[in-house]
């Protein structure tokens, strides 16, 4: 199912050349689901979301799943496969992923480039839950730098998976994926980096290179620029100190509980900083 028609009609021609014959292509909105045809096993949904569309759920079989990338917070996006547990829907399995975003539906998720101005290609991709100073966020980088580093090491294999989970959680906007290059920006990976936004002031993620008697590290740091630059740069080291100290990359998983309507109330943790409210539902992380 998908809402551009030549996507549609290329999938009809290439399954009939392919000789499938199970499988019903469908021009329309994925996030309205096919009520005429539920209830399903199964719905998958290759496209992000900002929230869960809620008519889907009601589309599910007793015992069916749900499989949906679906945005937490700013630009951090987890895949959860949902089931149904009383009341409420708990995952049965959640990993790192993200997809273009639902459009031209119920249920759209607007992302906002913000281009950089000056030498380069760097943008920050923004959502319409955070508070951000669009206009003044293209001149950002042309403010004075405050670099701050954390003494939280990664080695080779870590994942950032969890600490991006962690400070979008805790950080009122999440996090911002931040792409690109320009002179003397200094992203954690080629392709960019993640960055935190308060108003007019941003704080990206930086790396700097050491060796102990274990082995090579990557130091985690945070480089902020704005009005602000050293207050934020400072929350988002200490909220990533937080995580290292309470949490970890050798912790389990958290585990996720999601509902919808008046179900919400049902999900309560002792940190509120762990409970995500959108429009549609509640998402509850609980870490170990």
């Amino acid at each position: 199912m998908d809402v551009d028609s030549d996507l549609v009609s290329g999938a009809r021609d290439r399954l009939t050349a392919a000789g499938a014959s199970n499988v019903t292509v469908v021009l329309g909105d994925g996030a309205a689901g096919l009520p005429e045809h539920a209830p399903f096993d199964r719905i998958q949904f290759t496209v992000g979301a900002g929230d869960v569309p809620v008519a889907v759920l009601e589309q599910l079989a007793p015992g069916g799943r749900l499989v949906i990338p679906m945005r937490i917070r700013g630009s951090i996006s987890r895949s959860f496969a949902f089931e149904r547990d009383g009341d409420t829907w708990q995952t049965v399995s959640c990993e790192m992923a993200t997809f273009v975003p639902l459009r031209k539906g119920i249920c759209d998720d607007i992302r906002t480039l913000v281009p950089m101005t000056g030498e380069g290609n760097v943008r920050l991709e923004t959502y319409s839950e955070q508070l951000v100073d669009r206009e003044a966020m293209p001149t950002v980088l042309d403010e004075p730098a405050h670099k701050i580093y954390t003494a939280v090491k990664f080695r080779q294999g870590s994942s950032w998976q969890w600490v991006y989970l962690w400070l979008a959680c805790v950080l009122p906007n999440g996090l911002a994926r931040m792409p690109g290059q320009r002179p003397g920006f200094t992203p954690h990976f080629a392709w960019g980096s993640m960055a935190a936004l308060d108003g007019d002031t941003l704080a990206y993620l930086t790396v700097r290179e050491g060796e102990d008697s274990e082995s090579r590290f990557w130091e985690i740091g945070v480089i902020g620029h704005g009005p602000n630059a050293a207050a934020l740069a400072e929350q988002v080291a200490t909220a990533i100190g937080e995580w290292d100290r309470d949490y970890g990359n050798d912790a389990p998983a958290p585990g996720f509980r999601m509902a919808t309507g008046t179900a919400r109330d049902l999900l309560k943790t002792a940190d509120p900083r762990f409970i995500i409210d959108k429009p549609n539902s509640r998402l509850v992380i609980d870490w170990p």
